[in-house]
């Protein structure tokens, strides 16, 4: 295809247009870099969510293969996450240190201080 011989920018925005437009209020949201891969991890047992955020920008450096070798941290990325009910506490995992959060229209908003590869935060619900 067009975009795995020469990846166009308009083919990528394109697709997110579409994404946009089928699905306005996503789980999760970031002021970060497209290279930041967000996934949530539900534990109703414990009424929490996890987020876990990445950062890694893969090269290639191979015919078959792409290696990481530098790990480019983030500072302040914006997060916002769609949460049933209320929540009461947000904090880094495993480090513990609480996030100051709102919560606007069913969702709740909290900045992480640096994203160093990988930083998990744990949303506690009521």
């Amino acid at each position: 295809t067009t975009y795995q011989k020469v990846a166009p920018l308009w083919c990528k925005r394109l697709l997110l247009n579409a994404l946009d437009l089928l699905l306005p209020e996503p789980l999760v949201r970031h002021s970060g870099p497209s290279t930041i891969r967000a996934t949530i991890n539900e534990q109703p047992a414990q009424q929490r969510q996890v987020v876990h955020l990445l950062h890694y920008i893969p090269e290639r450096r191979g015919e078959f293969f792409d290696v990481i070798e530098d790990v480019i941290p983030l500072y302040n990325v914006a997060v916002s996450v769609r949460v049933p009910g209320s929540v009461t506490s947000v904090a880094t995992v495993p480090q513990g240190a609480p996030l100051p959060f709102e919560m606007h229209n069913g969702r709740i908003e909290f900045v992480v201080p640096v994203i160093h590869g990988h930083q998990m935060i744990e949303v506690i619900r009521d």
